[in-house]
């Protein structure tokens, strides 16, 4: 039972891609020990699908974002005795031998060791890119890190195996971010813990592409995922907390970020109405901080 491990995939209305991450976990070569799905209110046969499969324990819930999903997926998986805890969205697809070769490295206790995510229509690209703070590198291109573990980066929640003294040391995602930029709080989170943290490029996950744009010199990854009536009321919000909370993520990033995104808005979808309401959550921010402060959130 030493290295017992669970898969926590959490999903909403997104059925098909669902079942063809669930049939990428069965094929693994290094076989789980359980597969937890969250299921967050989808009403596009998921319920019913997942009542069908005798290998699965489905959590059923309202919709409580990614990051209550994760929050109440990995709690259930460390309660229920579990030492490695692997974590993905429904539209990761996990190469058939990803998780054998996470366990191929030598850190085998309090860790965090993240697959490398990789385009699903072009596996030579990076799906999120990854910045090596170490060698002061952004790499956007599987060949430039596939020789290479990555120390101190990763794209949480795209491949994550947690050990469970991770968890008992930095608590739980935090559900109050509801979606976007809970991944990153909880990645800094655990850094900020000096926990282990390696993207282990031989260990692969393909995810659906993400759009990026040039500004002169300066790659962007144009979220256009963020750029809908959801990302738009939280992710502003989100990432002004992550400022006050982690010196790592300084004034000027945070700056960099509101002028991207809403360059974004403005030019590329030329959405008025998002542009107004990116600014309101920014608004949000000082209540929300409030909130955090004030809660049992295990923030930094």
């Amino acid at each position: 039972m030493k290295n017992n491990i669970c898969a926590v995939v959490v999903t909403y209305n997104r059925i098909k891609l669902l079942k063809e991450c669930i049939d990428s976990l069965r094929k693994q070569t290094k076989n789980l020990d359980g597969i937890i799905v969250v299921n967050n209110n989808s009403n596009d046969g998921t319920k019913e699908w997942l009542a069908l499969q005798n290998d699965i324990s489905a959590l059923h819930q309202e919709n409580l974002g990614g990051a209550g999903g994760f929050f109440n997926g990995i709690n259930s998986a460390y309660n229920k005795g579990y030492n490695w805890i692997w974590c993905m969205d429904d539209d990761c697809l996990p190469e058939t031998d990803a998780l054998e070769k996470l366990f191929c490295t030598e850190y085998k206790t309090n860790v965090l060791l993240n697959s490398v995510v990789v385009d699903k229509t072009n596996p030579k690209n990076l799906t999120f890119g990854l910045n090596d703070a170490v060698n002061k590198k952004f790499y956007k291109y599987f060949d430039e890190i596939k020789n290479i573990n990555l120390i101190n980066t990763a794209n949480l929640f795209n491949g994550t195996l947690i050990h469970k003294n991770v968890i008992e040391n930095v608590g739980l995602p935090n559900p109050k971010f509801f979606i976007y930029g809970d991944d990153y709080e909880y990645f800094l989170r655990i850094k900020k813990s000096n926990t282990a943290i390696f993207t282990v490029t031989a260990s692969v996950v393909k995810h659906p592409p993400q759009r990026h744009i040039y500004f002169g010199k300066w790659k962007f990854f144009y979220r256009i995922n963020h750029f809908n009536l959801l990302g738009v009321k939280y992710f502003p919000r989100n990432i002004s907390a992550i400022w006050y909370f982690y010196e790592e993520f300084t004034f000027r990033r945070l700056l960099k970020t509101y002028f991207y995104d809403l360059i974004g808005i403005l030019i590329i979808q030329k959405n008025i109405s998002f542009f107004i309401q990116y600014i309101y959550s920014i608004s949000k921010a000082p209540a929300f901080i409030k909130e955090l402060k004030t809660g049992n959130n295990s923030l930094g």
